[in-house]
């Protein structure tokens, strides 16, 4: 199979997408509003998270329960209902009680990013005959000390955490379109 790429479909492609900037700046506004809605009311924010993220947990649970009467022998279609089921379950918890769920999976998040802060840090240390790794073992640090953060101040961070996390990704999100459409505007006007 071959990898190499075609310099001048990729041209073309870039040049029709600058002849669209329009679109992306306005897919960057377009997200900086829905960013500032959500940084209004984070809990609102975190609910909306936790009941996307359920609804979508309890179709696949469905979908896995559907699919494990297809499967051939006894023993594997109990190891898939068994799986189904504790999906849907897990969803189900998620629906009718989404504070509790946002708590779990803020304290989950939390022990998460210790943990990779962690690992990123060991990694540092280990590689530290490399250029750059202090970089490295400074984002380790950093990605632990929000990790205790959040673990520090749970349960009442987790009533909020994802509805900030979802605001600061749609706020990068808008400004990185913004730029993207600003800058093949640019690309335009020299070409």
């Amino acid at each position: 199979m071959s990898t190499t790429v075609d310099h001048r479909s990729l041209g073309t492609g870039l040049h029709e997408a600058a002849g669209r900037w329009e679109w992306f700046v306005a897919l960057g506004v377009g997200l900086l509003i829905a960013g500032g809605v959500a940084s209004a009311n984070l809990l609102l924010a975190t609910l909306v998270s936790i009941f996307y993220i359920a609804a979508m947990m309890l179709v696949g649970g469905v979908m896995q329960l559907v699919h494990a009467f297809s499967a051939g022998d006894w023993k594997r279609r109990l190891l898939l209902v068994t799986g189904g089921a504790l999906y849907a379950f897990a969803g189900a918890v998620a629906v009718f009680d989404p504070l509790m769920a946002s708590v779990g999976i803020s304290l989950a998040l939390g022990i998460l990013l210790i943990a990779a802060g962690a690992v990123r840090i060991a990694s540092a240390v280990q590689d530290r005959s490399q250029k750059g790794w202090g970089w490295m073992a400074a984002s380790g640090i950093l990605t632990l000390m929000v990790g205790a953060i959040v673990v520090a101040a749970w349960p009442a961070i987790g009533i909020g955490l994802l509805g900030a996390i979802l605001t600061v990704d749609l706020i990068f999100q808008g400004w990185g379109f913004i730029a993207f459409g600003l800058a093949l505007r640019s690309r335009l006007k020299t070409a």
